[in-house]
């Protein structure tokens, strides 16, 4: 190691480093961000999705009462019974409005004539 000489095998031209960067950005391509037709599909996507949204389409169904929805809402699954009670300001009374309505879908299990006990 001692018998190699001490000398620096490299070395840089002059003003190497501070003409680096310039001659760097001479050789890059400088390309459009986006081209034209990138901004043509986004206005197309656009305008689709607005015609889509704002009536472009007809539609005659009516919309639906707030215990319609409630309904669909539970028929689906998406609510349970806790959740519309927990909804209810009264849920008391809108048990008993549940159960008045159920009771009076079924027939009656004996009339008024019919008194077996």
């Amino acid at each position: 190691m001692h018998q190699l000489p001490k000398q620096k095998p490299f070395t840089t031209p002059d003003n190497y480093f501070e003409e680096l960067p310039d001659r760097i950005l001479s050789q890059v391509k400088v390309k459009d961000s986006f081209p034209n037709w990138y901004w043509a599909s986004a206005a197309v996507v656009l305008l689709s999705l607005g015609w889509w949204q704002f009536g472009g389409t007809s539609s005659t169904t009516l919309p639906l009462t707030a215990e319609e929805e409630v309904l669909l809402y539970i028929e689906s699954g998406h609510w349970s019974a806790q959740d519309v009670l927990s909804l209810a300001e009264d849920p008391n009374q809108l048990l008993d409005q549940i159960i008045e309505e159920e009771y009076a879908k079924t027939a009656p299990l004996w009339t008024e004539e019919e008194t077996w006990f």
